[in-house]
C-alpha cells in the first residue's frame, strides 16, 4: 500500500434497483457519505440498478476521476447495455481496445510491493490484466473510468487488488443484491482468510437485508469452522446505517495496525 493512495472501497450490489425504494436510496447515501469523506469507489462497473445509482452519484458529487468500475465483457449487454454496440465496434463512443500504457498500473494504484511470482505486483497487472496484453478502457463522464475484463473472475481480482493497496480506511461492502453479489462478498471474505488482502469487509444491512447471511456466519463461527481475523475483527461486520460504513472500516483498519503493531513489539 502506498502513503499516497486514497481510501478505496469495493462495492458489491445489484444490477437491479430492488422492490423497495430504500436499498436505492442507502446507494445515493452511501455514495454522499464517500464524498464527504474523499473516498474513492471501486465497483462492478454497470449502470442499471444499485450499481448505476452509486457510481453515477459519486462522479456528481467528486468527478469521475473518484470512480473506477471493472466489468466483465460477457456483460456490457445486461449491466451496462448502452455501451454494448460501442464496445463491440459499432456506433459512437469515447470507449477504446488498446494495449495497456506503461504507466497504466500507477493509474489503477496497482503499483508497489510483489505478486505471488515475485514479479511487482504493477508489472503483472500491466502485463496480464484480462488474460492478455490489452483490456477496454471505457471512460464514462457519467459514471467514472471503467474497464473491460475476460470474465468474472478477472473483475474480482482486480477490484480486490485495488483495494487491497488503497490507503487507509480501505475495504469491502455489500449492498443488497443477488448471486453475484453474495459470490463477490464470499470471493473476499475467503482471500481476507488466507492472507491475499487485510481489508474490512461488511454489509450495509438495509431492512435487515442480510440478516439470513450474518445468522448463518455466527453459526459457523459458533461450530469451529469459521474464526474471526483477530481480536473485535469480525470476517463480516453488520453496518445498518449508509453513513457508518466509512467509520466502520476506518475502525477495523485500526484495529488491525494495532495488532500488527503489537506483534512487531513482542517479536522484538
Amino acid at each position: 500500500m502506498s502513503s499516497n493512495s486514497p481510501a478505496r472501497v469495493a462495492v458489491f450490489c445489484g444490477s437491479s434497483p430492488g422492490a423497495s425504494l430504500t436499498h436505492t436510496l442507502a446507494a445515493r447515501t452511501l455514495a454522499q457519505s464517500f464524498h464527504r469523506h474523499s473516498i474513492h469507489l471501486v465497483y462492478g462497473g454497470g449502470t442499471t440498478g444499485l450499481m448505476g445509482e452509486i457510481a453515477r452519484t459519486l462522479v456528481r458529487l467528486s468527478g469521475k476521476d473518484a470512480v473506477t468500475g471493472v466489468i466483465p465483457s460477457s456483460l456490457l449487454g445486461v449491466e451496462r447495455p448502452r455501451n454494448e454496440d460501442v464496445a463491440k465496434g459499432k456506433g459512437k463512443g469515447k470507449e477504446t481496445e488498446k494495449k495497456l500504457p506503461r504507466n497504466w498500473a500507477r493509474r489503477m494504484g496497482l503499483t508497489g510491493g510483489r505478486g505471488d511470482n515475485g514479479a511487482a505486483k504493477g508489472q503483472k497487472a500491466e502485463a496480464k490484466v484480462d488474460g492478455e496484453e490489452k483490456a477496454k478502457l471505457l471512460l464514462d463522464d457519467e459514471y467514472g473510468h471503467v474497464t473491460i475484463v475476460s470474465d468474472l473472475q478477472a473483475r474480482k481480482k482486480l477490484m480486490m487488488e485495488l483495494v487491497r493497496d488503497g490507503g487507509p480506511g480501505s475495504g469491502f461492502v455489500a449492498l443488497s443484491g443477488g448471486i453475484g453479489t453474495v459470490d463477490e462478498l464470499f470471493e473476499v471474505i475467503s482471500w481476507g482468510q488466507m492472507g491475499v488482502h487485510a481489508k474490512g469487509v461488511c454489509v450495509l444491512n438495509v431492512e435487515g437485508f442480510w440478516d439470513g447471511v450474518l445468522s448463518w456466519v455466527e453459526k459457523a463461527m459458533e461450530e469451529k469452522f469459521v474464526r474471526e481475523r483477530g481480536a473485535g475483527r469480525k470476517i463480516l461486520g453488520d453496518v445498518r446505517e449508509a453513513g457508518e460504513v466509512v467509520g466502520w472500516l476506518a475502525e477495523y483498519d485500526n484495529r488491525r495496525r494495532v495488532e500488527r503493531a503489537g506483534r512487531e513489539r513482542r517479536g522484538r
